[in-house]
């Protein structure tokens, strides 16, 4: 898996580890893009870039989706929902695109079952 930083959280607001530490909680591995952190792109969401057609050879979507690529990971975490549709909305995708809190939802989920199915073996 690899996390896509968003510019609110990244860039605007400083934070970059908490997702992180959230994944990593949680058992992920993350395999981090060339351009992450405070260099990672930007969908332009909160300007509405997603929906507009901005002159250029490739799309950031586009782009963003092929730094996904280049990881070799096939699922991407993302934690702000402009840049889960910009990147969902990717034709050619390389790789799933789920939010953090989706993630955090199915352990919570996927864990009682398995302390339950630990309590009737032991």
């Amino acid at each position: 898996m690899t996390y896509h930083d968003p510019c609110y959280l990244g860039r605007y607001n400083g934070e970059y580890d908490a997702p992180r530490d959230v994944l990593k909680a949680l058992g992920i591995e993350v395999r981090e893009m060339q351009r992450s952190g405070y260099r990672s792109r930007c969908c332009g969401g909160g300007g509405g870039a997603p929906i507009t057609d901005i002159p250029g050879k490739q799309r950031i979507p586009d782009m963003r989706m092929q730094d996904v690529g280049e990881t070799g990971a096939d699922l991407v975490a993302v934690g702000c929902p402009q840049c889960t549709a910009m990147l969902e909305g990717v034709v050619d995708a390389t790789a799933e695109v789920r939010d953090i809190a989706e993630l955090v939802a199915d352990a919570l989920v996927a864990s009682p079952a398995s302390i339950q199915a630990e309590e009737v073996t032991a």
